[in-house]
């Protein structure tokens, strides 16, 4: 009795979740099908990038697709991390972008302290090699001779540039493939003046004590202009960490309206445009003060 009182279920009840189902699984197909191509070529792109720099720059063994799971891992953590300690979605989206680009500047970080350390060691491997050609080596055993003495890293790049030639690169290429990897013009100075050496002979020793004395003069100059844009330099740390002074200044002053900053939707889009502003306002100075010669 209780069953046959009882009304049946509308036809429109079960067709429309059925309905919306199926709606919202094509249009993800339609999304995955659209955007599918370009991110493959994108990630494809970032891990040649990877590839560039762990293998070419850094002479580091690494796959580059292992960094990509890493750096995917990395955004996903952050975000759910800034998400669950802030309970912003947008806070999450912020801290998922600063995922995205801490492998890049992980990786800019790391290239730039090699190449530092690289130029540090320049002069002291051309002598080096200056000591070992006028022992009576030639070009190729004084640049062994620097890969088995001396200090890392340029030990490891003339070894590099040595297993090249023993694998049957010729010289001159081997030279070329190592100023292209470094990326130092004080290295295509000293590469190039031993290929012009090659070409038209003469003293090898000589050759290596005139390129010495110039890379020395270089790092003079170089030193000189550090030295002319320091108060510059000065002042850009100064403006990145004043907004920081200010905004606690502020918080002495007015405590709740600072607060808002930090607690609803509008003040954490301001903090975000003062950071983006802020970050712009610092790189430009260190531009316009960073002097190439």
């Amino acid at each position: 009795m209780i069953s046959l009182l009882a009304s049946p279920t509308p036809a429109s009840e079960t067709v429309w979740p059925v309905a919306v189902a199926v709606f919202i699984f094509l249009a993800v197909a339609g999304v995955v099908m659209v955007w599918a191509d370009p991110v493959r070529r994108f990630i494809l792109r970032r891990e040649d990038y990877y590839d560039r720099v762990l293998r070419g720059s850094l002479l580091v063994d690494i796959n580059p697709r292992t960094v990509t799971v890493l750096c995917f891992g990395v955004i996903v953590l952050l975000a759910l991390i800034v998400y669950l300690m802030s309970g912003s979605i947008l806070a999450g989206i912020v801290g998922g972008a600063a995922g995205a680009f801490s492998p890049w500047l992980t990786l800019r970080f790391l290239k730039a302290r090699r190449l530092y350390r690289l130029e540090e060691q320049l002069v002291g491997g051309i002598q080096t090699l200056t000591a070992g050609v006028r022992a009576g080596l030639n070009l190729v055993q004084a640049m062994d001779l620097l890969a088995r003495n001396d200090v890392k890293p340029i030990r490891e790049e003339f070894a590099h540039l040595v297993r090249e030639y023993e694998h049957g690169i010729s010289l001159e290429q081997a030279m070329t493939n190592a100023a292209k990897r470094i990326g130092s013009g004080n290295y295509r100075l000293l590469f190039a003046a031993l290929l012009t050496h090659r070409e038209r002979g003469g003293d090898l020793g000589g050759t290596l004590d005139r390129i010495a004395d110039s890379i020395r003069e270089i790092y003079r100059l170089e030193k000189r202009i550090e030295t002319l844009t320091a108060p510059n330099r000065t002042a850009a740390r100064w403006m990145g960490a004043m907004p920081a002074v200010i905004l606690a200044i502020l918080y002495f002053i007015d405590p709740v309206g600072v607060t808002k900053l930090f607690t609803e939707e509008i003040g954490r889009l301001i903090l975000a445009g003062i950071v983006i502003l802020n970050v712009v306002g610092f790189l430009w100075i260190r531009k316009i003060a960073s002097i190439d010669i």
